[in-house]
């Protein structure tokens, strides 16, 4: 089955169903069922930061605790569907690019399944790659 490296937050909030578009600047025609893989490095910093005003808004207080907590890097933490890709959906987690800059495609995500255990120690990749 194909795996998609995202860096946490991110495929947290995807794992828990939570995140539903997933941001590339890439076009893909795949669709169907994908491991979320944690990639190595983790985004730091300010993790409110990381967030527009409406999408902070939209995470509850626990949602807002859960991805500030510690997440395991380089293993697969579920599944998800990709039933769509699309430009300029109207979820509150999709990009949309500036007018000149490169396209930003949103990967529209459905029926997330978090592990209750993670699959760990596996190396991930760019793009879509076979586990």
């Amino acid at each position: 089955m194909k795996a998609l490296s995202i860096k946490n937050p991110w495929a947290a909030l995807i794992a828990h169903g939570i995140k539903d578009i997933e941001n590339r600047t890439w076009r893909t025609t795949h669709r169907g069922r994908i491991y979320i893989h944690c990639s190595a490095k983790s985004l730091h910093g300010n993790i409110k930061a990381m967030f527009t005003d409406q999408q902070w808004k939209s995470l509850s207080e626990d949602q807002r605790y859960m991805i500030t907590g510690h997440w395991p890097n380089g293993c697969i933490i579920g599944e998800v569907d990709i039933i769509d890709c699309v430009i300029g959906h109207s979820s509150v987690w999709a990009e949309h690019a500036a007018p000149g800059e490169k396209l930003i495609y949103n990967w529209v995500l459905a029926n997330p399944v978090l592990y209750d255990k993670p699959i760990e120690n596996v190396k991930g990749a760019l793009s879509l790659w076979e586990y």
